[in-house]
């Protein structure tokens, strides 16, 4: 049975292939556990372990590796493809009371994405055929004020659109009109 001693002076534990050291010294008979301790530093037998001192790099040959795209603040440096920019970006203090993000806090609900290209949300809609330009109302007003205002302003005199509008939620108008 060959004398281990591990690297570290005085570990006490489980060592490799289960064997169980107690104050930096164990035991095992099995030749393949032998060599590879040998091989990792441990000290065999009489062999003292091998303990090798960290090297410390030199700075000046140590490099950096940039890895992914840069990141950019969109409150610092806007993008005119930026989705939703906030409010003032690239003209006031990015961490002042001026610049803050559109929509909070609790505007109620927020599109997660950029609206479909203006051919596809005009067509057929009131605006586009010369309709009075009236803004939406608030997202917090009633449902009522939402269906009144998409009847009035967005849709054809349909009686099947305006049963249609008569039936959607406060919600699907948003998405659907605007808001």
């Amino acid at each position: 049975m060959a004398r281990i001693t591990t690297p570290v002076p005085g570990y006490s534990g489980p060592g490799p292939a289960g064997v169980m050291f107690q104050d930096g010294v164990g035991h095992s008979d099995d030749q393949a556990v032998i060599d590879y301790c040998r091989g990792a530093g441990y000290g065999i037998d009489e062999e003292p372990p091998r303990r090798e001192t960290p090297q410390v790099p030199d700075p000046r040959e140590v490099t950096t590796v940039v890895v992914g795209a840069p990141a950019r603040d969109a409150a610092v440096d806007p993008s005119p493809a930026d989705f939703r920019p906030p409010v003032n970006a690239g003209e006031a203090n990015p961490h002042g009371p001026q610049v803050w993000a559109p929509g909070l806090p609790g505007g109620g609900l927020q599109p997660t994405a950029p609206p479909a290209d203006s051919d596809e949300v005009t067509s057929g809609t009131k605006e586009n055929e010369g309709g009075p330009d009236v803004p939406p109302p608030a997202q917090n007003a009633p449902v009522a004020e939402w269906r009144q205002w998409v009847i009035s302003t967005q849709v054809d005199n349909d009686p099947e659109v305006h049963a249609q509008v008569e039936k959607a939620t406060k919600a699907e108008l948003i998405k659907k009109y605007g808001g």
